[in-house]
């Protein structure tokens, strides 16, 4: 089964199902709770359609489908804005699948549907084509034309059309005067290097994933190979030095697939060296292979320190240090953890 589908991929079978709408950055602690819920709704229909038939021998099915907006809204009406993205679309689905979800659909947005009338979204994308026997939205969501349609209007048509509205809380940690989970937290969090936090909201520390380039050979001449990845299309964190777990996800016919590797990664534009592009520089311990063009998952453990510039006669010498100096930080940190990645 693909990761994905659009609304003129999908198969027959991601018809007359419950539908969660949103965009699922990050797939975090209250994304989570909210597939949860979705999925005991469908799992609910379908046992009262099993109930009500004659012959009960096959079990009703009742699909779960994830209708994601791709890209963020906000990236599609100012595109040159720096990413939102907290997680790539394709791990975002696999994370979906893996809590519940039958089958994502990726809506594009794109001028067509940020000028699609509320009510034309209901009739047509969500009754004539995905034929919803119930939809799943939290108690703010809105949708069509400048975020014209509301849940009531929702609630209003379902009862026209034949769909239920399940409306969904907001979901915070049980402690008191926590922030409700949202990927607007997590970014928060993120710019300032707080990993923790994030991962407390995601529920896992976040992570990126990259094939690994070509790159200019500093780190090798230090004695410091690294694997080299570009990141422009995410939502970076405060640039600096951290301590990282990484695991080789796309098999390049070597023995180093799927394990993971403690390291320590500089994520930015390398002072010392006047690059222009961010990048995560990973260098992992105790490896000693080939990885260019090898797909990474690289999860951000701990922020260690902020990028810094090293220049005079004695730069070279300084930046050897450092990095040492990084290395053991990042040993230290990691040698408390469980896997991660």
């Amino acid at each position: 089964m693909k990761d994905f589908y659009t609304l003129q991929t999908m198969p027959p079978e991601a018809r007359g199902g419950v539908v969660v709408i949103g965009k699922f950055d990050g797939v975090h602690k209250g994304h989570q709770s909210v597939i949860e819920t979705a999925r005991a709704k469908a799992d609910a229909l379908a046992a009262d359609i099993k109930q009500q038939k004659k012959h009960k021998t096959e079990p009703a099915s009742i699909p779960l489908i994830v209708l994601i907006f791709d890209p963020h809204p906000r990236q599609f009406f100012d595109p040159n804005a720096p990413s939102l993205q907290l997680t790539r679309l394709t791990r975002r689905a696999q994370l979906l699948k893996s809590i519940g979800a039958d089958f994502i659909i990726v809506l594009q947005f794109d001028e067509a549907l940020a000028n699609m009338a509320a009510d034309d979204f209901i009739s047509d994308i969500l009754c004539r084509q995905l034929a919803v026997k119930a939809v799943c939205v939290g108690q703010d969501f809105r949708f069509g034309k400048a975020r014209s349609g509301t849940t009531a209007q929702l609630k209003a048509k379902g009862k026209e059309l034949g769909f239920e509205l399940v409306l969904l809380d907001i979901v915070k940690p049980d402690i008191p005067n926590a922030r409700p989970y949202s990927s607007t937290a997590i970014r928060a969090y993120l710019t300032q290097g707080d990993m923790q936090a994030a991962a407390n909201m995601l529920g896992y520390f976040w992570r990126l994933e990259g094939v690994v380039e070509k790159g200019d050979g500093r780190g090798r001449q230090l004695n410091v190979p690294t694997a080299n990845l570009a990141v422009t299309d995410y939502h970076l964190p405060r640039f600096g030095v951290y301590a990282i777990q990484a695991e080789q996800i796309e098999d390049k016919g070597n023995a180093t697939s799927g394990r993971l590797f403690d390291g320590v990664a500089n994520l930015g534009i390398r002072p010392s060296f006047d690059a222009s592009q961010p990048k995560l520089e990973v260098h992992l311990f105790d490896f000693d292979g080939d990885l260019y063009g090898a797909m990474l998952c690289v999860s951000l453990i701990a922020f260690i320190r902020p990028e810094k510039k090293f220049d005079g006669t004695d730069a070279l010498a300084k930046l050897t240090a450092q990095i040492a100096e990084d290395a053991a930080r990042a040993r230290q940190i990691l040698a408390s953890l469980d896997a991660v990645c």
